[in-house]
């Protein structure tokens, strides 16, 4: 219980925040449903980056103390923590894009979370290893323009390549995050390997999951658009065959026995997903 005060409350104020921001710029919104799946595609955007930053260079580490199962690699705390952060800045995000926030609430908002990071880290629930604060802000002032940037070329109707973007950047929270991470990893029906590098465990496992991940929804998204059957049957063969391949090389750990109906799900389940943010995303306004 000590922990759930010192530590876990702090993220569920910011989830709070974070679910304020979304259900207000939503409450605003023209239509909702481009606009949440807008949302999920800024999630990815930071998710990405700072998946590179967090996982493979160690900037800092996030001690939430949501996760502490035994069973599960402890990581899986720092990267529950994360998702507080991520989640929240995009709404951010998406406020200041819908809303159409004038340049200087970039800097304000940007300096808000600069110095919630520094009470953070002094309340011993977030640490900096190389990374700076002054680092978070311009990277927290870049995405906010960015995504302005964004917000304005789909109201105005985006082509085939860009949708294809925002899509896969859509697919990081509903599929990586929810589905591969939240459901198969931490219940363990399927897990990436750690042996890859055996020096680098964590390179091992994230790095196959951006891999993975990245081929596969680029694969998806390509056969969910095609128009004759037959490209769509060649690209559900060609996931069935990577997680085949992931599987027989020991890269891919399902749960004992189950490696047919998981895989079966996998397949669906990026299917579904895109089928998702594609119906979200149904007022943008040019044709693929």
């Amino acid at each position: 219980m000590n922990l759930f005060w010192s530590h876990t409350l702090w993220y569920l104020i910011l989830g709070v925040a974070t679910l304020t921001q979304l259900i207000y710029t939503l409450y605003h919104s023209t239509d909702r449903l481009r606009t949440f799946a807008f949302y999920l595609s800024l999630v990815g955007l930071p998710l990405y980056f700072e998946t590179f930053i967090l996982i493979f260079l160690d900037a800092y580490a996030y001690f939430p103390k949501i996760i502490r199962n035994p069973n599960l690699d402890p990581y899986n705390d720092v990267l529950a923590g994360n998702l507080f952060s991520q989640f929240g800045v995009a709404s951010s995000a998406l406020l200041l894009a819908v809303r159409r926030k004038p340049f200087y609430w970039n800097v304000i908002v940007s300096f808000i979370y600069a110095m919630v990071e520094v009470l953070f880290e002094f309340l011993g629930i977030y640490r900096h290893h190389w990374w700076k604060t002054w680092m978070t802000f311009i990277a927290l002032f870049l995405f906010f323009a960015i995504s302005k940037w964004m917000y304005s070329h789909l109201t105005r109707g985006v082509g085939s390549i860009y949708f294809y973007g925002y899509l896969i950047l859509g697919m990081f929270p509903i599929c990586t995050i929810l589905f591969f991470w939240g459901v198969l990893d931490l219940f363990g029906y399927m897990r990436f390997t750690t042996t890859l590098f055996p020096d680098h465990p964590r390179i091992s496992r994230y790095g196959l999951y951006l891999t993975f991940t990245l081929v596969n929804y680029i694969l998806v998204i390509w056969g969910y658009f095609q128009k004759h059957w037959i490209w769509k049957i060649i690209t559900l063969v060609s996931v069935g065959t990577l997680i085949y391949l992931g599987y027989r090389g020991h890269l891919l750990l399902f749960w004992e026995g189950a490696f047919v109906p998981i895989g079966i799900i996998i397949i669906f389940w990026m299917y579904f997903s895109v089928w998702i943010l594609d119906t979200l995303y149904r007022g943008r306004q040019q044709e693929l």
